[in-house]
């Protein structure tokens, strides 16, 4: 035979060593019944508390996740209503909980994960527990801060909001209850493994990182909690004039680096490859006979076609002109030299005319005549 349990059986009036609550008490009890607009538990001293659909949130408990015989810690509202019972709050109680829960965390330094909600031009806002807390934009890691071209706000908006939804690594800078903030940081919860990649890093290393901005002067790259900046002129031996149509955020790259300063460091791509430049220019040395097509001139001096992708450059001052304006050249006419270098960083070799080279030649010493008389 089934016994149908009534809310008087529930509620237990005629329990012995009655307990009296205030108002901010926390308290525990066990769950006795739950339905979608309350929950009601036994708590100590024989006395039931009910805590109503508006005040059942909290972090791990709710009217549907919530199961009778479990126990749960809620906070008093007020201690004898118009029905005998003991109001209570979940959301309260877990705030109050979430609140020095916190305190505690920043004063470890613990590292906690907190999921992205929402994004505003500022930072990213996440939750944990029941607290809403703010991770702002200057406290992201390289790989997630929104680098943009221009620093244009629209655009800073929308590389945010690809962040909600993921999870972030953070330690707590500050947490403030009178003012309801709570500040997270991503860098500082890399600050130690920030320091050990400094630390052992040195120049001429080959490391491994994501590509984390791309910009028009070249692409920034992180890993081990650092980041270093691989200029335009480091990406390739050859030209590179826009970095986006080569990159794109998250890629995997390899590099090498250049310097350290500090915090600071520089990368490079190309220096991991050897400039295809110098076979190039294998077949010449310095002292060598050439002769080119004139391709250009200007305030430096004339550069001419040795071969292709090869060119050779003669110096302003070897024409007798204080303007290049006074030349009378046309492109397409063959001009003659001798290498004086080649010069593998600006990727040319430098020449002297002929004539020049024979004038600084030093004219040789004629022998005395013999004295006739002797």
């Amino acid at each position: 035979m089934t016994t149908k349990t009534t809310m008087q059986d529930l509620i237990g009036k005629n329990h012995a060593g009655v307990v009296l609550y205030r108002g901010g008490d926390s308290v525990k009890g066990i769950v006795l019944d739950v339905n979608p607009y309350r929950i009601l538990l036994e708590l100590p001293g024989g006395l039931t508390g009910i805590i109503p659909k508006k005040e059942a949130s909290g972090y791990g408990s709710s009217p549907e996740d919530t199961s009778i015989g479990s126990v749960i810690e809620s906070m008093v509202i007020d201690p004898d209503d118009e029905q005998g019972l003991v109001v209570l709050s979940l959301r309260r109680a877990s705030q109050d909980m979430a609140w020095a829960e916190l305190g505690q965390i920043q004063e470890e330094k613990r590292i906690i994960k907190v999921k992205i909600e929402e994004a505003n031009k500022g930072g990213l806002m996440a939750s944990y527990k029941s607290l809403k807390a703010f991770l702002p934009v200057s406290q992201l890691m390289p790989l997630n801060y929104p680098r943009v071209n221009g620093a244009d706000s629209s655009a800073i908006l929308a590389r945010l909001q690809e962040h909600i939804g993921k999870e972030f690594a953070v330690c707590i800078i500050n947490v403030d209850r009178e003012e309801e903030k709570v500040i997270l940081s991503e860098k500082g919860a890399y600050n130690g493994q920030s320091a050990d990649t400094l630390k052992n890093l040195s120049v001429g290393d080959q490391v491994e990182g994501h590509v984390s901005g791309i910009v028009k002067f070249g692409i920034f790259v992180t890993f081990g909690g650092v980041e270093g900046l691989v200029h335009l002129s480091e990406i390739d031996w050859g030209h590179v004039s826009n970095p986006g149509e080569r990159f794109t955020l998250g890629d995997k790259v390899k590099v090498m680096v250049l310097g350290i300063d500090g915090e600071k460091l520089s990368f490079s791509i190309k220096q991991l490859h050897k400039d295809p430049w110098l076979d190039r220019v294998g077949e010449f040395t310095a002292g060598q006979k050439v002769s080119g097509k004139i391709l250009r001139w200007n305030a430096q001096g004339v550069f001419i076609e040795l071969k292709e992708d090869v060119q050779g450059f003669f110096s302003l001052n070897q024409f007798g002109v204080s303007n290049h304006s006074e030349l009378k050249l046309r492109d397409g006419d063959v001009m003659e030299g001798v290498i004086l270098e080649i010069n593998a960083n600006s990727h040319r070799i430098e020449l002297k005319k002929e004539e020049v080279a024979e004038k600084a030649a030093p004219a040789k010493k004629e022998a005395p005549a013999e004295d006739e008389e002797k």
